[in-house]
């Protein structure tokens, strides 16, 4: 099948995380189709999903193994997606995400084992892993058993960039939230007598900080509320959820002191209680471009003459999950730019391209 037009069909198949249902039973009866055993697990169990991890094995003809992983979820406003060509790109009808974070990874895979089939050589043990939950926690990879797998290494196909992005690193991600506990008084009559933990937070805010920290750590609070409903009280409850990413896991954890010390730090003086909770929710990882892993993909890229670029990333995926329980694994980019965006695009010569690349990979094993 050409791998645009299963693009298509696979991006107008809703998906969230978490309800993963359809897309899966599509993808389940591809890779039957393909001559793979696929099993299912219950990673959806573990986040209140209704799917559980795909796994697919197809034994080889030959010695080696290699894995391949994408996910199948997708960000907020990934419904009912029309996807069309512009400039030589795939782009959505803007008013939806496209969805190629990460359907181009997964039209990769595909593609690239109908090459590597289709070749009619004999092929190494193919593994493939096509996850669940991942935009809204990396919890299908959490979930998944490694010890199904017998490849060295893992190529997490889910990555933006074109063709020839290689993601040898990835920061890990600290979930960082405050609650302020003030008390309440009639706004009018007598507002001296409250404690305004509104005010509060902002003081809190206000000289927290935040944004870029580093070249390697940067921290965000884009989530607040208080629980008032009215406006002639004062407010007794006001609460901040944010996040801080950094590749260097001691700085990720020396933020996490810093917040909770500033936050009790800020409120100290007026009365009110402040509670603060911090947990890494994934480690960071670093991968030397000595790896197998990385060796393997330079060589495949170089075969196809395309210029290898290895590059850190910005943002968590299953490979953070999958290094840090000994598996190593490299993100790869198949064409996909702005992606979490309406303006999501996805370059055609590269997405073309990531097909080839797999099964130039699965061509090099073994």
């Amino acid at each position: 099948m050409d791998i645009i037009e299963e693009f298509k069909e696979l991006v107008m198949i809703d998906s969230a995380s978490g309800q993963e249902r359809a897309i899966a039973d599509v993808l389940t009866a591809k890779l039957r189709a393909l001559g793979f055993a696929v099993t299912e697990d219950r990673a959806g169990e573990t986040f209140g999903g209704d799917t559980g991890n795909l796994t697919a094995i197809r034994e080889g003809d030959r010695p080696g193994a290699i894995l391949f992983c994408s996910h199948m979820d997708r960000v907020a406003n990934g419904l009912h997606i029309r996807p069309r060509e512009k400039d030589g790109c795939l782009v959505s009808d803007g008013t939806t995400i496209l969805a190629a974070d990460d359907v181009s990874g997964i039209c990769a895979i595909l593609d690239g084992v109908r090459r590597a089939l289709a070749s009619r050589k004999p092929l190494p043990r193919l593994e493939i892993a096509f996850t669940v939950g991942e935009e809204s926690g990396l919890w299908g990879g959490r979930a998944l058993d490694l010890s199904r797998f017998q490849s060295p290494f893992c190529y997490v196909m889910d990555s933006p960039g074109t063709l020839g992005r290689l993601i040898n690193g990835a920061p890990g991600l600290a979930k960082l939230q405050a609650e302020i506990l003030g008390k309440a008084a009639h706004a009018g009559n007598e507002p001296e007598k409250g404690i305004n933990a509104a005010h509060i937070l902002c003081h809190i805010l206000d000289t927290l900080k935040d944004g870029r920290l580093d070249e390697e750590t940067v921290a965000n609070f884009p989530l607040m509320g208080t629980g008032n409903t009215a406006t002639n009280i004062v407010c007794d409850r006001a609460w901040v959820k944010g996040e801080s990413r950094s590749r260097n896991q001691e700085k990720l954890e020396a933020y996490m002191d810093y917040f909770q010390r500033h936050c009790q730090e800020a409120a100290a003086g007026t009365g009110a209680r402040v509670r603060t909770a911090a947990e890494i929710s994934f480690a960071p990882f670093q991968l030397a471009e000595t790896e197998p892993v990385i060796r393997t993909a330079v060589k495949a890229l170089e075969a196809l003459g395309i210029a290898p670029r290895i590059e850190q990333g910005g943002g968590g995926m299953d490979a953070n999950i999958f290094n840090a329980k000994g598996l190593p694994s490299l993100g790869v980019a198949t064409g996909y730019t702005k992606n979490h965006t309406l303006e999501e695009n996805l370059d055609l010569k590269s997405f073309i391209r990531s097909g080839q690349l797999v099964e130039k990979l699965i061509g090099m094993v073994g």
